[in-house]
């Protein structure tokens, strides 16, 4: 059974979120990604945040699981507080960075205005929707399943 970690990064009223265009199909997701075998998700969530923004992730909660169709049946996302940093961009021995030179399968991390976040074209309407919750009542304290 696959698995996924997401990050919810939130700073100075944006969250950040990966631009998608994978042959012609544009949405936004979060940042993050497959666990490998022998990984946590918190590690893998760890990596892949540091893979696709070169944000460090220095704190992480758990707060919202979902049931996916393959690959990644179990998606696991987590609200997160990174180490102080300049830019987010997607580091050049990533995955995405290769796919990013074959131009068919697009990422772009961006931070984008709170107030403009319910208006993007989210994969997975569900966790936008919990997401959105989360920024004006606040995450739920043990994780949700949606």
């Amino acid at each position: 059974m696959g698995k996924a970690a997401r990050a919810i990064i939130v700073e100075n009223n944006k969250i950040l979120v990966m631009h998608r265009n994978n042959e012609g199909n544009e949405y936004f997701t979060l940042v993050g990604g497959r666990v490998n075998d022998g990984e946590t998700t918190e590690q893998a969530l760890k990596r892949e945040v540091m893979e696709e923004t070169g944000l460090q992730v220095t704190a992480a909660d758990l707060v919202f699981i979902e049931e996916h169709p393959e690959p990644y049946n179990q998606q696991f996302t987590y609200l997160c507080n990174v180490a102080p940093h300049s830019e987010v961009a997607i580091q050049e021995a990533s995955e995405e960075a290769v796919l990013n030179k074959l131009t068919i399968n697009v990422h772009q991390p961006m931070m984008v205005d709170i107030s403009s976040f319910k208006r993007l074209a989210f994969r997975t309407p569900q966790l936008q929707t919990a997401i959105l919750d989360g920024l004006v009542n606040g995450f739920p304290p043990n994780p949700i399943k949606l």
